[in-house]
């Protein structure tokens, strides 16, 4: 049975495990530099003092994926502004984990005084665009050619949902 739960500083390298993955091998990520566990627990602590969530799924023990509201700026103005990550370890994707996260954390955002979330996913992660489509997202639009990964440019969909 899956678990969702707040993370905490003992997360960090499953997280960092997860997360480099993509880094290494999708674009679901334009991050190009693998983390450690010690970079993913000062990246908890940052959310933890901005008081904004980070939540693990868990599963007999072993922390399964992961999500993230994180703030969209530093400008003041967007203070309730926030953009949403989630990620999912390879032998448990497509089994609705990642809508179990995205879901928690729209649950979530209210109590941390968040009144609008940002989707931003590579035009070619079809399934995570479906994903956040079925939540209830918005499209607002695309930022074209805005990333460059694997030696090719990237076009990025923005969707929005005001909670």
């Amino acid at each position: 049975m899956v678990q969702i739960r707040q993370a905490e500083s003992a997360d960090g390298a499953s997280i960092a495990a997860i997360y480099n993955v993509a880094v290494t091998e999708s674009t679901a990520t334009f991050d190009e530099e693998v983390k450690t566990a010690e970079n993913r627990v000062a990246w908890l602590e940052e959310h933890r003092v901005a008081g904004l969530p980070v939540l693990v799924a868990e599963e007999q023990g072993e922390v399964i994926g992961w999500g993230s509201l994180s703030a969209y700026s530093d400008r003041c103005s967007y203070r309730s502004t926030t953009e949403i990550s989630v990620y999912i370890r390879g032998d448990h994707l497509h089994e609705g984990l990642g809508r179990t996260i995205s879901q928690a954390l729209i649950n979530a955002a209210p109590a941390h005084g968040v009144h609008s979330i940002l989707a931003r996913i590579c035009s070619e992660n079809t399934a995570s665009i479906g994903m956040v489509r079925a939540l209830g997202f918005a499209e607002v639009g695309t930022l074209h050619d805005s990333g460059r990964k694997f030696g090719r440019w990237l076009d990025v969909a923005v969707f929005e949902l005001l909670v």
